[in-house]
């Protein structure tokens, strides 16, 4: 696990600069762009969200919420049974939209929606009554830049529990704040159990939650680290470090040290597209596909070809 600043210090060592020289905006600018490639190569599956809101009668747009980068699914409740939820087909040419809405009707939910401009979302038909979180999108988030140096606080906790409560003001002013639940993770200082946690919900600004329960020792005024982390897998966190690299070393000209590190940051590219670009896995290591032969399959295998 390497956080923003881990990640900032080691690539001003390997560029043989001072992590506070000013060619670090440079640097830090280009390791959120390789995070952002990492995204893109597995579909953004580890960060997926869904967000809810309500259907209006008559209205087929929906505003696109901000930090959406891609739309995964469209799903909507039927008004007559708010249990039952429908799967929305997609319409990808804007001509058949078009044809399709040349017949405007209204019904009890959707069936169809499309993607208009970068910004909105249309269903169709138009529901004919409010349906209260009637409409739920599945989408791939946009990557925030990082830019937040970790920072250490002390706070109670219980071993066991999820609760962080009652930060000191001193270490963390002002308290929890909401954007801690994007991309933060914290370590207990005090603890030998080498965990991180990630920040899941921040309740009010003196109290927070973690993802997992905490297994370090209880007590009060525990002494945590807190940092930005990026959203996939932690054995390739050091890749976007390869690619800040590259770019540094090709605007000096460097073209051996440039190369060096392309192809590092490359390996790590391909290897975790090919690891992580599917949503599931198997179970066990198979290096081959063994099928059942079929009745030709037999005849194939029993024939003698001339020459063999």
């Amino acid at each position: 696990m390497l956080t923003f600043t881990q990640r900032k210090e080691q690539a001003a060592k390997l560029c043989g600069i001072h992590y506070q020289e000013p060619e670090m905006a440079i640097i830090i600018s280009n390791l959120n762009s390789a995070d952002k490639l990492f995204e893109n190569a597995a579909r953004r599956a580890w960060t997926r969200r869904e967000k809810i809101t309500d259907l209006t009668a008559d209205k087929q747009y929906y505003q696109i919420a901000s930090d959406m980068h891609r739309v995964s699914s469209v799903r909507c409740k039927t008004s007559g049974n708010g249990d039952v939820i429908v799967p929305l087909s997609e319409v990808q040419s804007e001509y058949e939209w078009n044809k399709l809405n040349s017949y405007p009707f209204r019904t009890s939910y959707p069936t169809h929606y499309f993607i208009r401009g970068n910004d909105e979302i249309g269903i169709y038909p138009c529901p004919s009554e409010n349906i209260e979180g009637g409409l739920i999108v599945g989408y791939e988030p946009r990557i925030r830049d990082m830019g937040i140096d970790d920072f250490t606080f002390t706070a109670n906790v219980v071993k066991g529990g999820v609760d962080i409560t009652n930060p000191d003001n001193e270490g963390l002013p002002g308290g929890f704040k909401d954007y801690m639940t994007e991309n933060f993770w914290i370590k207990s200082n005090d603890a030998e159990d080498g965990n991180w946690y990630k920040v899941q919900k921040v309740v009010n600004a003196n109290k927070m939650q973690i993802d997992n329960n905490y297994l370090g020792p209880s007590g009060n005024g525990v002494s945590f680290t807190m940092g930005q982390v990026p959203p996939y897998p932690e054995e390739y966190h050091e890749a976007a470090i390869y690619y800040a690299c590259f770019k540094f070393f090709a605007m000096r000209k460097d073209t051996d040290s440039s190369a060096m590190y392309r192809t590092l940051f490359q390996d790590a590219l391909d290897q975790y597209r090919e690891t992580y670009g599917s949503k599931t896995t198997g179970g066990v290591i198979n290096p081959g596909v063994y099928n059942v032969p079929n009745i030709t399959d037999v005849f194939k295998m029993g024939t003698l070809t001339e020459g063999e």
